[in-house]
């Protein structure tokens, strides 16, 4: 099938790093179809896009944690007849507390944002987005995709599974059109974590920041080249073969302290 009007789909559009990916897709004149919480955000972003960039932008206001909003999306998609050769799954819930003491919603928004829409939306788009000549997906990881931390046990594990799961299926799709990469930020250098990161962990906090136009526009960039694994930031890099060659234990330990050290200064923001 011949590629006509085509659309990139980016759940958790309406601010932050999925913002700067609309921004970023828009400006290479790519149409959109943003995907986030009902509020005037989303509404606000997506005329800010259209008349900066002269693109094409639907908006689906939805709650991802609920169950059926991915299908609400396919149906929505599919009903306004809206071609997806793009998809990012960028929508997610970070945070950090001590396990024992997490509440129930707490694990089940970080499981069914981080994981299970994620896995849902991709599975209900890969047949349409098979029939195109060319095709993408971007499932967003993070650093976390690659340690297990300490009171961020949910989360990086999340994070984990976006990596092995985008991984696998990139190999399941190899011989199709679509091409699957994932993107591990660190920090973001203008959300409410980057103070926290630079507070917590100093200069090692502060260089592995980014903005998030910055993410963005290294993510779309080596998206298209059919990268696998991408990691903005040459910090980022090094602070990854670090992990690799550090054993085990010391590498823990390390992680212990570092983010035990993060909880104690979040815990004395909030009182």
């Amino acid at each position: 099938m011949k590629n006509k009007e085509t659309y990139t789909l980016i759940t958790g559009g309406s601010g932050g790093l999925g913002k700067a990916l609309a921004e970023e897709c828009a400006g290479r004149g790519m149409n959109l179809i943003l995907v986030a919480l009902p509020d005037k955000d989303l509404t606000l972003t997506s005329e800010y896009i259209k008349n900066k960039y002269k693109v094409k932008v639907w908006i689906y206001g939805v709650d991802l944690v609920q169950r059926g909003a991915p299908e609400k999306i396919h149906a929505f998609c599919e009903h306004n007849g809206l071609t997806v050769n793009m998809l990012i799954n960028n929508a997610g819930a970070r945070g950090h507390t001590l396990f024992e003491k997490s509440s129930i919603d707490y694990n089940e928004l970080r499981i069914h944002l981080n994981v299970r829409a994620l896995v849902l939306l991709t599975r209900l788009f890969i047949p349409s987005m098979k029939k195109l000549d060319s095709a993408y997906i971007l499932n967003v990881g993070s650093i976390a995709s690659f340690f297990s931390i300490p009171f961020k046990s949910v989360y990086s594990a999340s994070k984990a599974f976006v990596l092995s799961f985008s991984k696998a299926l990139r190999g399941e799709l190899k011989h199709t059109s679509i091409k699957v990469s994932i993107l591990c930020p660190n920090a973001f250098n203008t959300d409410i974590h980057s103070d926290l990161s630079i507070k917590t962990h100093g200069i090692k906090g502060k260089i592995v920041l980014l903005t998030p136009e910055k993410i963005a526009k290294t993510g779309i960039k080596k998206l298209l080249k059919g990268k696998k694994i991408i990691i903005p930031g040459s910090a980022n890099k090094f602070l990854l073969w670090a992990g690799k060659i550090l054993p085990e234990t010391i590498k823990q330990r390390i992680l212990y302290h570092e983010f035990k050290k993060e909880l104690a200064v979040e815990r004395e923001r909030k009182e």
